[in-house]
């Protein structure tokens, strides 16, 4: 009797350990530049992450967690499916702001560790000791397990969802300051380099990937590589057209300044155009709660009088 409670707080143990790795690594921003340096060759264009050149500017974790960590995520790995499906969560990663190789790895045994312990919550924490070897306990089982593992890929969407809007919402500030830059002389890369660093307290997450598409454009030899990385990466519709529109420029010869100053406008517009839509929108949305919150009082306001004169005309009869 006592084997079961001691083997499933040991699994509860491992699950929270492992939770918390993920959560640490999170956190952190991994620089695989002198791993790559080192003489490690890509796996090859279908299997190689997308690795983050930028300096280690988040977390510094110990070299040991650091080892435990990759030891975590290579086996990890081995639980995201197809290669389709490895390239989606990948791209899901990046959209999140995770671009680390390992953060799949991690992602995964995050997953199947909170499945476990919706599991374990669920056998041992709300059935009692008859329903959990039945077809109660598989049944909460399998649904618990569901959700356990919904549940990170759910809170990745929305924390992607979440960077999305951030990155759309501060795309025409960021062309205004391009519009600058290039109007001074400065080429594409010091213009990426130098919004970033003004972009860098009001809006982090452009900032941060303006910063890593200027490191790229260091290393990387084609350009239009570089910024088409960038559309992949953040997946928003307005960063999508400033970077083609920039493709366009390069290929046909257009001016740097011209080219920006157009999608800088266009870019202005639809920002009013979205905000307008929104306005438009409130009061079908405000509809609702009108009629759940002002409705029954003022019913009550009216009905009151009436309900009095009738308890009164029964009390006294």
């Amino acid at each position: 009797m006592t084997s079961v409670p001691l083997t499933s707080a040991f699994g509860l143990l491992l699950i929270g350990c492992a939770l918390m790795l993920f959560g640490l690594y999170a956190r952190s921003n991994h620089n695989p530049l002198a791993g790559r340096l080192g003489g490690h060759q890509p796996k090859g264009p279908a299997e190689t992450p997308s690795q983050d050149i930028l300096q280690d500017d988040g977390v510094a974790l110990p070299p040991v967690l650091r080892r435990l960590l990759g030891l975590a995520a290579s086996h990890g790995e081995r639980l995201a499916g197809t290669a389709n499906d490895r390239k989606q969560l990948r791209r899901l990663l990046a959209m999140a702001g995770l671009r680390s190789p390992d953060s799949l790895g991690l992602l995964m045994l995050a997953k199947y560790g909170n499945g476990l312990l919706f599991v374990t919550a669920m056998l041992f924490g709300v059935l009692d000791s008859k329903q959990r070897f039945g077809l109660t306990g598989l049944a909460g089982g399998l649904i618990a397990l569901f959700l356990g593992t919904f549940l990170p890929e759910a809170w990745l969407k929305w924390r992607a969802s979440q960077r999305g809007g951030a990155l759309a919402r501060s795309v025409p500030d960021a062309l205004d300051l391009m519009v600058i830059c290039a109007e001074a002389g400065l080429p594409l890369g010091r213009v990426l380099q130098v919004v970033s660093r003004e972009l860098k307290l009001s809006a982090p997450a452009l900032a941060d990937e303006l910063r890593y598409t200027f490191a790229e454009l260091q290393i990387v030899s084609d350009r239009s590589r570089a910024l088409l990385n960038l559309a992949e990466r953040c997946g928003v519709a307005e960063i999508e057209s400033m970077v083609a529109t920039l493709l366009q420029a390069e290929r046909y010869g257009t001016p740097l300044s011209q080219a920006l100053r157009t999608i800088s406008e266009e870019s202005r517009k639809m920002l009013i155009l979205t905000l307008e839509e929104q306005a438009g929108k409130l009061p079908a949305k405000m509809s609702l709660p009108l009629m759940a919150l002002i409705l029954p009082p003022i019913i009550a306001m009216m009905g009151a009088p009436a309900m009095i004169r009738l308890i009164r005309v029964l009390t006294v009869q």
